[in-house]
């Protein structure tokens, strides 16, 4: 009975459950931010918006871009960009980031 719980329990600990889903994937630690889109255009506004997960189980939130335009009251958006950040696999955040006026 206990080895066929360790059988169970091992590949579970080694896989990644939670995951931002975009750019490298890092399996212990994942910070970075990706450029999606850029125009050249100075921006005087930022805004975010963020999805969260907690072990791959419960998820969470809205990172649109609308979501992150309405945030920082942007008309025209300049720049798009995605930050990322996983710990472990137990929790990870994906965020939009919109520049605009």
């Amino acid at each position: 009975m206990g080895f066929r719980f360790l059988q169970f329990l091992i590949p579970m600990l080694l896989i990644q459950c939670a995951s931002s889903g975009f750019g490298t994937q890092g399996i212990l630690y994942e910070n970075q931010r990706i450029s999606m889109m850029e125009t050249g255009i100075t921006a005087t506004k930022e805004g975010f918006s963020c999805s969260k997960s907690y072990l791959g189980l419960v998820a969470y939130g809205d990172a649109s871009i609308e979501m992150a335009q309405r945030q920082g009251n942007i008309k025209e958006i300049t720049s798009i960009e995605l930050e990322t950040y996983n710990f472990f696999g137990i929790y990870a955040k994906l965020c939009t980031v919109t520049r605009g006026n």
